[in-house]
């Protein structure tokens, strides 16, 4: 039950989850205990393959941040355009019980549209490189495999950070999007009862008439 929880929590507040993960990564980063722990296995590779999975990662975290910076900043702004657009259409929503929630959702819609730009925004933030430069170059002669193993592990967790991004990122802008969805159904609703209404009006008044003469 707690697991179900914690995923709703997730999907719900998908940048607080990644902050929260994020921390609890860069600290288990920073224990190096821990680190030399979990990296044991990798021990067993050689040297050039752990060469070329550390060169993989570095592609790979590339390839995240410049996915997540783009496509998703470029999108959340583009949504974003769409819920301010959105809110104007609510105004002229006619007071009805569906009015409310169009309201609300609207700004739902605002806010998770807010919060994806805000988190693709940190894939400009640097973060940690491992198995790269000079330093790297000095360990590396004289930690050999040992050394590179760690390497391969902490970048490997500094990528996670950046799926997560992605992932928070998203989920950020699916919310948005489903917020929007009820806004649109909403204002859609109204406006038909709006309608439905002013022609029942119409038509008693026209029975009126019809009975008056």
């Amino acid at each position: 039950m707690k697991q179900y929880a914690y995923r709703a929590f997730e999907e719900a507040l998908p940048l607080f989850a990644f902050l929260r993960n994020k921390r609890k990564i860069m600290r288990d980063v920073s224990n190096k205990a821990l680190v030399a722990e979990k990296s044991t296995p990798y021990a067993e590779l050689d040297e050039g393959v752990l060469k070329d999975r550390i060169k993989e990662e570095h592609e790979r975290a590339t390839k995240i941040d410049e996915k997540t910076s783009k496509f998703t900043l470029g999108l959340s702004v583009s949504l974003t355009v769409l819920a301010a657009a959105s809110g104007v259409l609510v105004k002229f929503v006619p007071e009805n019980p569906y009015a409310g929630l169009v309201s609300i959702a609207c700004g739902f819609a605002s806010i998770y549209m807010l919060l994806a730009g805000v988190t693709a925004l940190g894939a400009l933030k640097t973060l940690a490189v491992y198995g790269y430069g000079t330093q790297h170059a000095l360990r590396q002669k004289s930690g050999g495999v040992l050394y590179l193993s760690q390497a391969l592990y902490a970048q490997e967790r500094m990528n996670s950070v950046r799926h997560l991004r992605n992932e928070a990122a998203y989920q950020s802008l699916r919310n948005g999007f489903l917020a929007l969805l009820v806004v649109l159904i909403g204002s859609v609703v109204g406006l038909t009862i709006q309608q439905s209404d002013s022609d029942t009006i119409r038509n008693n008044i026209a029975l009126e008439k019809a009975d008056e003469s």
